[in-house]
């Protein structure tokens, strides 16, 4: 929230009111200003202004109270009440008020700012959870033999894998600048790839990876979409591999349950060192959030990290962006972090961090991709044997990721009636009970939505 108009916003999407009312009586309303525990609102006419005070004041406290996490008085004033306020008590003038805004977001760019911090060796913690994968890209970033090649690390997402490749990056180019040092994202990989085969340049996208002395991959999952891409990184690996050139890939996932990958690839993947990183313990959540508070300058009491480290279990980000958020409110509210606020933290942090939900076009996408068939085919007539076995698993995976009734399924699908979506999804069901390797495909698929989107 970077000022009090934003943190208004957050207040009147709490708001469980008819389309009416809202429209009618909290539409017209400005935020005017936060004063320590004063929240004060602006509606121009005085008979609305006395209609919101009387019907909405204790709503707009109770849901100013959980957004701060402590109580907040609500003032309604109108044009009469601002005049009146402006001629014989503060002078109080809009052009001030802007001013005061444009001091509070100065102050909160300038803490948001404090708490950009380098992804280094030096600013990753180091815990129990990933002490082998830090060691052993410490290694890597030495500069010399390669010693673990290739060294592959993984973990669920937010725990600090891109952290430490984008460490290894920063050390080598630091201490060994004569080092030609690639790192790339799986999807931009994919993409130059594309953009080459498009415009007859892969002597040159081959010459640019196959040159480095390290080559560093963010996110190789993303390869199960993109076969010829896949070929072409096999080869490019066979090449630095038998020069001894470092390779650090990084996934969400073990190589073995990467399913739909070329299996010699797969198998590339698995030469080397495979370093996991698990969900960090208390001490490394806890020293996690002092780092971050000490980066923003914030002093958050003991019994209040510990309360943060003790919720917030699962991902890195969430602890950081917890303590981020306790900055930015301290610099609104000018009150200091406390449990409560913790509390309300802590909620809005895990609303953030739900995925984006999952689309029927982005499921059709990634089947289509996989069966080598085109979206137009997935919704056609068509009754091919290799059509329909994609068309079936994206309907299943549609009902297994998405609330959309079997009407609304088959509509995606052409206006497919509900018995034949039925007859789809049990025919999967049926399938994935019978074969394991067709089952772990379409869980392959089904966790790779939540990368996509």
């Amino acid at each position: 929230m970077n000022s009090f108009a934003d943190l208004y916003e957050a207040v009147k999407q709490r708001l469980d009111l008819t389309e009416t009312a809202m429209k009618l009586w909290i539409e017209p309303i400005q935020p005017l200003k936060l004063n320590h525990n004063k929240a004060i609102l602006y509606v121009k006419s005085p008979y609305g202004r006395q209609i919101v005070a009387e019907n909405y004041t204790l709503l707009f406290e109770k849901h100013f109270r959980e957004v701060l996490g402590f109580a907040v008085e609500v003032e309604f004033v109108s044009e009469e009440d601002v005049t009146l306020t402006t001629e014989q008590k503060t002078k109080l003038e809009p052009i001030t008020e802007l001013q005061d805004d444009e001091i509070m977001v100065n102050k909160l760019e300038e803490a948001v700012a404090g708490s950009i911090y380098q992804h280094t060796f030096d600013t990753f913690i180091v815990g129990e959870s990933n002490k082998l994968a830090y060691s052993a890209c410490k290694a890597a970033a030495g500069g010399g033999e390669a010693v673990y090649n290739p060294l592959y690390i993984y973990s669920e997402p937010g725990l600090g894998k891109t952290h430490l490749l984008s460490a290894v990056s920063r050390e080598l180019k630091n201490n060994r600048p004569e080092l030609n040092v690639i790192y790339v994202h799986a999807e931009t990989f994919v993409s130059e790839f594309v953009e080459a085969v498009k415009y007859y340049t892969v002597d040159a996208f081959k010459k640019k990876y196959r040159s480095a002395d390290v080559l560093l991959v963010d996110d190789v999952q993303f390869f199960v979409r993109a076969k010829e891409s896949q070929v072409e990184l096999f080869h490019t690996f066979n090449e630095l591999h038998m020069n001894h050139k470092q390779i650090v890939f990084t996934s969400d996932r073990p190589p073995k349950e990467i399913i739909n990958i070329e299996p010699r690839l797969r198998t590339r993947f698995e030469w080397g060192l495979l370093a996991d990183i698990s969900i960090p313990e208390f001490e490394t959540r806890l020293a996690i959030i002092k780092r971050k508070a000490e980066l923003l300058g914030l002093d958050i009491p003991l019994n209040v990290m510990e309360f943060i480290a003790e919720r917030l279990k699962n991902n890195i980000r969430q602890l950081e962006g917890a303590v981020l958020k306790m900055n930015a409110l301290k610099v609104v509210t000018e009150f200091p972090p406390t449990i409560v606020m913790a509390q309300n933290v802590i909620r809005d942090v895990l609303s953030d961090q739900q995925p984006v939900p999952v689309t029927v076009e982005k499921i059709i996408n990634e089947v289509a991709a996989i069966y080598n068939v085109t979206n137009e085919d997935m919704r056609s007539q068509s009754r091919s044997a290799q059509i329909s076995t994609a068309r079936q698993v994206a309907i299943y995976v549609i009902s297994k990721t998405t609330s959309l009734s079997y009407t609304a399924i088959g509509q995606e699908f052409g206006g497919r009636d509900h018995s034949t979506i039925v007859y789809a999804i049990n025919k999967v069901k049926n399938i994935i009970k019978k074969d394991n390797s067709y089952r772990a495909s379409i869980d392959d698929i089904i966790k790779n939505m939540g990368s996509i989107v």
